[in-house]
């Protein structure tokens, strides 16, 4: 009987497993539209603003030629366009791979010298360990980027949304923890 119970235990684990690796891809490719979607609504709505000040300033006769801050906006829209277009249509995912291709965060390295060490002293397998490990750090890998990217939106837009710079600031550190710890291991699944 307790024989039957393990196997059964072991069964569920599987289809678990199962379950989780035919789920991956699915949910990177959600994940990649949401991103898509949020930077291009991000950028549409920087190019907007940018029209609506134009327009404020045209029908009460302000005479501000040189404004730095009407010009970050211009480019950052235009770049947050890009950024969507190019994760859409994957040609910035190729580029950030090859530019990243020889930095691995912290974490997978640390795991793969754990994973060596234990290999050479024991004939254990660590495949599907392994393929969950590393689907794991790369989800955290996107989760560090997209919270990258939201923020330098805050940071930007302080004045407007209700943000502390400090927190604002702090996100950023915590984001670039994040991402030295995981690296970009999230790009391959985002093709």
């Amino acid at each position: 009987m307790r024989i039957n119970i393990d196997l059964d235990f072991f069964g569920f684990l599987n289809n678990l497993y199962n379950i989780f690796i035919s789920f991956f891809p699915i949910l990177f490719l959600i994940l990649k539209f949401v991103m898509v979607f949020i930077l291009l609504s991000l950028g549409i709505l920087y190019l907007l603003s940018l029209k609506g000040i134009f327009l404020k300033r045209k029908l009460l006769n302000i005479k501000d030629v040189d404004n730095d801050f009407n010009n970050l906006r211009l480019v950052l829209g235009i770049t947050l366009i890009i950024l969507a277009f190019g994760i859409l249509f994957n040609y910035i995912i190729y580029f950030f791979i090859w530019v990243f291709q020889s930095f691995d965060g912290i974490v997978p390295v640390i795991i793969n010298l754990i994973e060596g060490f234990i290999a050479e002293n024991s004939d254990l397998n660590f495949d599907i360990l392994n393929s969950v490990i590393k689907k794991l750090i790369a989800l955290c890998s996107f989760v560090a980027i997209f919270q990258m990217v939201l923020a330098l939106f805050y940071f930007v837009h302080n004045r407007i949304v209700l943000v502390d710079s400090k927190k604002a600031t702090t996100l950023i550190i915590t984001s670039v923890i994040q991402i030295l710890l995981f690296g970009f291991e999230c790009l391959p699944y985002l093709l």
